[in-house]
């Protein structure tokens, strides 16, 4: 009984006893990580490239000007398709042709810019763009990296989708398990029961994108990680499908929203209901996951989530198939 105690004692002594341990997170080895996406909605594509700072994994990016990554320049990346298409990225440039909307007496007139500015998918902070390739639903698209001597590779695959029937924005609706109101975009679509499928919902508060890709995690609400859906949870019918922003739980807004700085009564917004492989859902899912993860004793410390790049790095190269809904003002 005696020795029962004494080790018991000496537990609960050395559990008191606390000592600062330096892990020297600086001294790893950095990670390259690889990620961007294909779809079928007009180029160019973007490929991001950085260095993670720690074996724990890359933070997200918090401003356009306090990168919290390495960005990686002067690689080699190569898309191909398999239909023989071979596409050799350039670094993204600083300025993008894109469609400019202006409402005008009731309805929307565009007139097409060539100096659109381009200030967060810039080849500084690591981002590579696609020249030619068009992606297509049923296709299947490879990714080569080369940086040095190190070689990375990936391949993906893009799923139909089905088409959004119709989108709104709801006003003043009840955003989180708080109470708090806000703007909620809201999906209708048919799902198909007889396939397994899964989906990712983004909400775009403009429309100068629409016709476009231009998908990053940090272009779609900082810090915030894009809604996923498995197809388990869907009726055939999807009728009013929020779309919902996942934020850390250090924001103080979790839940579906709000959206700010947006006015649905002012300006034109849409949604997109992209396809997704399996393998893209559990990357996202998993990014979810840690992005909620406080780290204390009932939830893991930060972690990288799996993705599919060979070659020992992280991040993802995905394939989307894009159904979008304009909403425009009332």
């Amino acid at each position: 009984m005696q020795m029962r105690w004494f080790f018991i004692s000496a537990v609960l002594f050395l559990a008191a006893c606390t000592k600062e341990y330096n892990f020297k997170l600086d001294d790893t080895k950095p990670l390259y990580v690889i990620e961007g996406r294909i779809s079928d909605l007009k180029g160019p594509y973007f490929i991001h490239i950085t260095r993670s700072t720690n074996l724990f994994g890359y933070p997200l990016v918090v401003t356009n000007d306090a990168d919290s990554f390495d960005a990686v320049q002067g690689a080699e990346v190569i898309i191909s398709d398999d239909m023989g298409t071979v596409d050799t990225l350039i670094p993204a440039v600083d300025k993008l042709p894109r469609w400019h909307y202006r409402y005008n007496e009731g309805k929307y007139d565009s007139m097409y810019f060539n100096l659109f500015p381009n200030k967060v998918v810039t080849a500084k902070r690591g981002y590579y763009q696609t020249t030619k390739i068009q992606g297509k639903p049923g296709h299947t698209y490879h990714l080569h990296v080369r940086i040095g001597d190190s070689i990375f590779q990936s391949s993906a695959y893009m799923p139909p989708v089905p088409t959004l029937d119709s989108a709104v924005v709801e006003m003043d609706a009840v955003v989180n398990a708080a109470g708090d109101k806000g703007y909620l975009p809201l999906a209708w679509f048919k799902e198909p029961q007889n396939e397994k499928n899964y989906y990712m919902l983004q909400f775009y508060p403009h429309i100068t994108e629409h016709p476009f890709d231009m998908f990053t995690i940090e272009y779609n609400n900082y810090n915030s990680i894009p809604f996923v859906v498995d197809d388990n949870i869907l009726p055939s019918e999807v009728n009013g499908l929020s779309v919902q922003l996942i934020w850390p739980d250090s924001y103080p807004y979790p839940g579906p929203g709000p959206y700010l700085n947006f006015h649905p009564y002012m300006y034109a917004s849409h949604i997109r209901l992209c396809s997704l492989t399996k393998e893209a859902y559990g990357y996202f899912n998993e990014l979810r996951k840690q992005l909620k993860a406080d780290g204390n004793v009932y939830k893991p410390v930060p972690a990288s989530a799996n993705g599919n790049i060979r070659g020992g790095a992280l991040g993802l190269f995905w394939a989307s198939g894009i159904s979008y809904k304009l909403i425009w003002p009332n």
